[in-house]
């Protein structure tokens, strides 16, 4: 059983109900999985001096394809394991109260960018308090758009080292504690005033879509020691060059539904 399949049989139908609808980034991921390793991306033939011939057809190298990603994923992790540095480190996740998910999707391109950006934003000025830290933090910044079970979930993932630089870049400041960073409700608080305040600046049509019980519900941010951080590199990897369903996850599919663990 293969997703290309599957999508075979179904996407016209889908694309035909749901239309414009459809995000851009993801007609172009189906179109990339339809054509993997098909005649459609051509191919290479191989021949051997024993008479056998062999024709591999190419990847789509999609990043939402079961069958690439694998290669991509150790790749990145073997550039970010040479950045680690011998101090301890701290995973950050930043998440978004359940009713902001819709306006998110409906606009990913600015909510993207912004979750990031503030994000990092929240993280940097409130270490940079004396009173806490006071330094300027390295950040490895990663959005996740889905859970396990392929729910939409838009949230951020920052690793941090347990220190930084001082305003003048000349002296390092570590954490007094290896197993607290910084206070985890402050965070959330400076993260939602910060999206809030982007909003008001440079999105007020956005802002129009957000439900007012957003701001005033209590958001969630968890702070998490993570030793090295090349676990945490690990898991973060993963999701970055790796597809959101591998194949081995589909027990069955037919005309009505699809069943994956």
């Amino acid at each position: 059983m293969s997703l290309a399949d599957i999508l075979a049989a179904h996407w016209p139908a889908y694309r035909t109900k749901f239309g414009p609808l459809i995000p851009d980034e993801q007609v172009a991921a189906v179109r990339a999985i339809l054509r993997c390793r098909t005649a459609a991306l051509g191919g290479q033939r191989y021949h051997c001096e024993c008479g056998q011939r062999h024709y591999a057809y190419h990847s789509c190298h999609h990043r939402a394809c079961p069958r690439c990603g694998r290669d991509d994923a150790q790749a990145w992790l073997e550039t970010q394991r040479t950045r680690l540095l011998p101090v301890p480190y701290f995973l950050v996740t930043l998440t978004v109260p359940e009713a902001l998910r819709g306006p998110i999707r409906a606009a990913m391109t600015e909510w993207y960018g912004a979750l990031l950006k503030e994000g990092a934003g929240a993280l940097q000025a409130l270490a940079a308090q004396p009173k806490h830290l006071g330094a300027e933090l390295g950040i490895t910044a990663v959005l996740e758009t889905w859970t396990r079970d392929l729910r939409y979930h838009p949230h951020v993932h920052l690793l941090v080292p347990g220190g930084g630089l001082t305003q003048d870049g000349l002296r390092w400041l570590r954490v007094k504690d290896p197993e607290f960073f910084l206070p985890q409700a402050k965070l959330a608080a400076r993260f939602k005033d910060r999206l809030k305040a982007w909003l008001e600046r440079d999105q007020p049509e956005l802002l129009k879509a957000v439900p007012a019980k957003v701001w005033w519900q209590k958001w969630v941010t968890d702070i998490q020691p993570v030793g090295s951080g090349e676990a945490a590199l690990k898991y973060l990897a993963a999701y970055l060059c790796r597809p959101p369903l591998h194949e081995r996850q589909i027990e069955s599919w037919d005309a009505e539904r699809v069943t994956f663990r």
